[in-house]
């Protein structure tokens, strides 16, 4: 029975896909409202590079030569013409410093060092070194 001056009842029948629809855009609504809103900030890492030369590395021996360069090699090397910081390695090495005031600093290993030119010091590692005239300072 109608009432009068009543509007019929429509009923409204909703297809299954715009019901998953809108649920699907509760669905990632409430995600984006639990996402965290923290940052992490950035690195500074990349704000500060300082090059590491001879002149950081050498030892304390070797604190009244002013090197330019650091040389290292095995078996039979040397420095050449300027300042260097020459360094051997764990085997056996023969290491000249040619001109140049030199640092020159054995590894392990029974090493042979030869100053050359200049005014050199010559730092031995482990095992026997042999020292040339020519290293100005030696320490076994």
């Amino acid at each position: 029975m109608r009432l009068p001056g009543a509007r019929p009842r429509r009923s409204i029948v909703r297809p299954a896909s715009v019901t998953l629809v809108v649920i699907a855009t509760l669905a990632a609504t409430t995600m984006l409202g639990l996402t965290a809103a923290n940052t992490v900030p950035g690195s500074k890492a990349a704000n500060r590079s300082s090059a590491v030369g001879a002149e950081q590395l050498k030892p304390s021996a070797c604190n009244a030569i002013t090197l330019a360069l650091v040389v290292t090699g095995s078996g039979t090397f040397g420095g050449g013409a300027q300042a260097e910081l020459i360094l051997g390695s764990s085997g056996v090495d023969s290491i000249s410093g040619n001109n140049g005031n030199d640092c020159i600093v054995a590894g392990a290993g029974n090493d042979t060092l030869n100053g050359g030119a200049g005014t050199d010091v010559c730092i031995g590692g482990a095992g026997n070194d042999s020292f040339n005239a020519s290293c100005e300072t030696q320490i076994q």
